[in-house]
């Protein structure tokens, strides 16, 4: 592994963390962004970092010179070394706030007006005797494996892709 592509690695997870962090200790988790959209933002982010890496060696280590596979190998470093690292968050974020989180928001209002709007579009379907039954089950199955999962796997699809478009961007076979 290139010294310089895990340094980015783990310069891009840390700073993936501190946003992530900022989000949950902020208060904006159950917001629209915050519950929507934080989680691409933070997949999307990784993209410039695997252009970074591939750049930086290819003209610092490689001399302006870098085949498709090695700049592959570079953004993947990236990748991998992200996919490990934000995986143990998300894992430890879930287990310290996001449970509490999400066992809230399943026994708050605003859920429970979800479901009645849910229950108005089909009445055969939802009952509102159900409603407990419904929000009991939401809470049994909250999983820290689910939750990490779920964000993932988003890294990973977007991230090989990216990896790939930005590996074949940026090889360069002769110097010029």
């Amino acid at each position: 592994m290139n010294k310089r592509a895990v340094s980015i690695g783990l310069l891009y997870s840390v700073l993936a963390i501190i946003f992530k962090l900022v989000i949950l200790l902020g208060g904006y988790t159950l917001t629209k962004f915050g519950f929507y959209y934080s989680n691409i933002v933070t997949v999307l982010f990784t993209l410039p970092f695997f252009f970074l890496a591939i750049y930086l060696v290819r003209e610092k280590d490689l001399g302006g010179i870098i085949s498709g596979k090695d700049a592959m190998r570079m953004a993947m470093t990236v990748l991998g070394i992200s996919v490990i690292i934000l995986s143990v968050y998300n894992y430890i974020e879930f287990n310290w706030k996001f449970k509490d989180i999400a066992t809230q928001y399943y026994q708050g209002n605003e859920y429970l007006e979800i479901l009645k709007t849910q229950q108005k579009k089909y009445p055969d379907k939802i009952k509102v005797e159900n409603f407990p039954g419904i929000i009991q089950e939401q809470l049994s199955s909250l999983s820290a494996f689910k939750a990490t999962t779920g964000k993932l796997i988003p890294l990973l699809f977007i991230g090989v892709g990216g990896a790939f478009i930005s590996a074949i961007l940026l090889k360069r076979s002769t110097k010029k």
